[in-house]
């Protein structure tokens, strides 16, 4: 059984990531906790196996990955707020910088033979009317973006200087139960279930003509497992459905699935200062591994908005 270590373990993505492995028979998973303690992972993981280390710290990074020596690494940590980053340009680029090189560093001295999945973000993509393939112009519009587009950037010099076996994934927006405030389907969803349940009037949104590729946060982490087995080191997948759909239609599906009367107002705070218009993804070099989603849109909605009634 290999060991793994996942970081940024406890967020909304990981978690699931841990579950699949788990379902899969792993059983000798590691993973960084930064703020929270993890309280739905622990069900999958040893106590001692939760590494609770800010990854900006750099001899902290050092001590860990001499510690665990893991075999494969999924590489999740960063701060992941697109919003916020417009106030917070300079903390976010400095930690996600920091957080980046202390981790390669580690990984060249104490772990060189592993295997690592650093998971990035379409938004590095510049605005396009089309689905976007790995090769499309890069062009981030926000602080988050250029933040993970040096992460991106830094860790193929590491691929190709210190020949480290690093595959990189562009995830397109992935939806699911455990999603944070903050992200717009989860923000709907909380906000239906609390019209329902009589603690909010109406649902406040932003701009609702974007259109976005929603996959299933399930079928996202099935994409990143099978590029730990399958992807090629230096090289970068594209995940996404190959759908787009605006976010009119995410709100339409999730009030057609509500059992009240939705009554919605546009909040103009909730408009960011950019915003791209389509972001949609080409999906095959991806499936050429295998890969394809099992999960359709409105099921993935229902599961969304069932767990917020259950949350709020």
């Amino acid at each position: 059984m290999k060991k793994i270590l996942i970081t940024g373990g406890t967020g909304f993505a990981a978690s699931h990531l841990i579950e699949e492995l788990y379902h899969r028979g792993q059983r000798n998973i590691h993973i960084t906790a930064y703020r929270d303690d993890g309280s739905f992972v622990k069900q999958f993981i040893e106590p001692n196996n939760i590494h609770t280390i800010d990854l900006t710290d750099y001899q902290a990074t050092q001590n860990l990955i001499k510690e665990i020596r893991p075999e494969e690494i999924y590489h999740l940590a960063s701060l992941a707020s697109v919003g916020d980053s417009f106030e917070k340009r300079q903390f976010i680029l400095e930690k996600n910088t920091s957080l980046q090189l202390n981790l390669l560093e580690a990984i060249k001295n104490f772990a060189k033979d592993s295997k690592m999945l650093h998971v990035s973000t379409a938004l590095m993509y510049e605005a396009s009317n089309q689905a976007i393939n790995e090769q499309a112009p890069l062009g981030p519009d926000n602080p988050y973006a250029l933040s993970k587009l040096i992460q991106d950037m830094m860790t193929y010099t590491f691929v190709k200087s210190e020949k480290l076996n690093i595959v990189r994934v562009r995830p397109f927006n992935h939806i699911g139960e455990r999603q944070a405030l903050g992200f717009v389907v989860a923000d709907l969803a909380c906000s239906v279930a609390k019209i329902e349940k009589g603690l909010q009037d109406s649902l406040y949104v932003g701009n609702l003509d974007s259109i976005r590729d929603f996959s299933d946060v399930k079928d996202i982490v099935n994409a990143y497992i099978l590029l730990m087995e399958k992807g090629q080191a230096g090289q970068v997948y594209n995940v996404g459905s190959g759908q787009g759909h605006s976010i009119k239609e995410i709100l339409d599906l999730l009030i057609a699935i509500s059992t009240k009367t939705i009554n919605v107002k546009t909040d103009q705070d909730k408009i960011r200062p950019v915003d791209l218009p389509y972001l949609v993804c080409d999906n095959k070099k991806i499936r050429s591994l295998g890969w394809q989603k099992q999960h359709q849109l409105k099921e993935t909605l229902t599961r969304i908005l069932n767990y917020w009634r259950k949350t709020v």
